[in-house]
């Protein structure tokens, strides 16, 4: 199996649930599924990350092979979430706007999206909410680590 990781994925992973510093190998298996494509995001995740310019930001752009470059599926599958729900990134375009193009590469390559997003209302639309319109899976990250194995 493989997964599109949303920036809510990474960023409550790294500094919230799981930081490197006490899950060293959490990290190190997620830059192993890197190097082998098994996770994924697009370049709007690292667009994203980079406002912060932090050492999470820098451990993705170190996986430059991670960051998906931008294609013809990708546009076509994000103004397709977005003609669906354009309030997707609305009000909150500044935090949520690679959501689209998560849930577009999902479509497109057949990935897990892995987010801490829930729920979700069609006033509100969240990734989950999305994702289960378009037929996309989404999971949790503590799910994810499930379905990986990775114990500590």
């Amino acid at each position: 199996m493989r997964y599109c990781l949303d920036t809510s994925a990474l960023v409550g992973a790294w500094v919230r649930a799981y930081p490197i510093d006490v899950f060293p190998g959490l990290w190190a298996a997620l830059d192993d599924l890197a190097n082998r494509g098994t996770i994924v995001c697009p370049e709007e995740v690292r667009e994203e990350l980079s406002r912060k310019s932090d050492d999470l930001y820098a451990w993705v752009r170190e996986r430059s092979g991670m960051v998906v470059p931008l294609d013809g599926d990708q546009m076509d599958g994000t103004r397709e979430v977005l003609a669906a729900f354009p309030r997707l990134v609305g009000a909150l375009a500044e935090r949520n706007r690679a959501d689209p193009f998560v849930i577009a590469l999902a479509r497109a390559r057949g990935l897990t999206v892995v987010t801490e997003e829930r729920g979700g209302t069609p006033e509100r639309p969240r990734i989950p909410l999305v994702c289960a319109h378009f037929g996309v899976r989404s999971i949790g990250t503590l799910d994810f680590i499930r379905e990986l194995g990775v114990r500590f």
